[in-house]
């Protein structure tokens, strides 16, 4: 291991643990102040936001916890030699952008900062955006290279998508209507069903984390028929492309392993046919 492995891997470790105090931190101190609505916040978690319209169910942001725990999955497994090429050249340093982009984005939200806190967000989710791409170049070998590689840089920037959104809808009350609220709703469908149905790795893990997200803004939302009617139809038409790729990789495996079995079973019989009589 090279010195800038070392280097590397160990700024990944450091600024992973750094996210995880920063976090516990904010979680522990008092609440900060009621917006102009009157709803209290904490403003030092993301999920703890003022109602907007696209403001999903409390739940849905429960998917930090995952994206942690696969996060940490890759702290560790970045040390053994399979994980070496995908996260030295795949990866990169990408991930500690993204961490110290974290704690920045949590401290700037605490104190409300919200419109400069929104770009942060967005540098975030374009930083793991070229780790998204440069994994494709770095496909999974082994199940730990899918669950400690691709899932947690395949689910954090599609929940970014999301998160960023929100950030800036926060920011920007102008556009925090039903009407644009819909139409972003509407996008963020056509992305994850983009994603799913014309994406070239058909990712079902990016599709669904969207599907989440629409799921939770259709629960929160309901009282809003046209975004209630958005995300509904969009999410079911992501689940409806992610049920049909799964079926299609089954009947793909079935077909595969139906071939081989019988591409052994000729093996067998040419092997013993020089046996045979004649």
């Amino acid at each position: 291991m090279t010195p800038y492995e070392i280097f590397l891997k160990t700024s990944n470790v450091l600024s992973y643990i750094l996210v995880l105090v920063v976090n516990s931190y904010l979680e522990v101190v008092k609440k900060g102040p009621s917006d102009d609505k009157g709803n209290d916040f904490k403003g030092n978690s993301t999920h703890d936001v003022p109602l907007t319209y696209i403001l999903p169910a409390t739940y849905t942001f429960g998917i930090w916890g995952l994206i942690y725990a696969l996060l940490g999955g890759f702290i560790i497994y970045q040390w053994f030699e399979p994980a070496d090429n995908a996260a030295i050249n795949g990866i990169k340093f990408y991930l500690i952008l993204a961490n110290l982009g974290n704690i920045t984005w949590l401290f700037i939200w605490r104190l409300e900062y919200y419109i400069l806190d929104c770009f942060v967000a967005a540098c975030m989710l374009l930083v793991l955006i070229f780790s998204y791409i440069n994994l494709e170049f770095y496909p999974p070998k082994n199940l730990f290279d899918r669950f400690f590689i691709h899932y947690p840089f395949t689910i954090y920037p599609a929940w970014l998508v999301v998160a960023t959104t929100l950030n800036f809808w926060v920011a920007f009350k102008a556009i925090d209507t039903v009407f644009f609220s819909t139409i972003v709703v509407a996008v963020i469908g056509i992305i994850g069903v983009s994603f799913v149905d014309y994406h070239k790795r058909k990712d079902a893990l990016f599709a669904g984390t969207l599907a989440w997200a629409l799921i939770g803004i259709a629960i929160k939302q309901y009282k809003s028929i046209p975004i209630l009617i958005a995300a509904s139809v969009s999410s079911g038409l992501i689940i409806g492309g992610i049920l049909r790729v799964s079926v299609n990789r089954i009947i793909a495996w079935y077909h595969l392993r139906t071939r081989s079995a019988t591409v052994n079973n000729l093996e067998r019989t040419d092997e013993r046919s020089p046996l045979l009589p004649q």
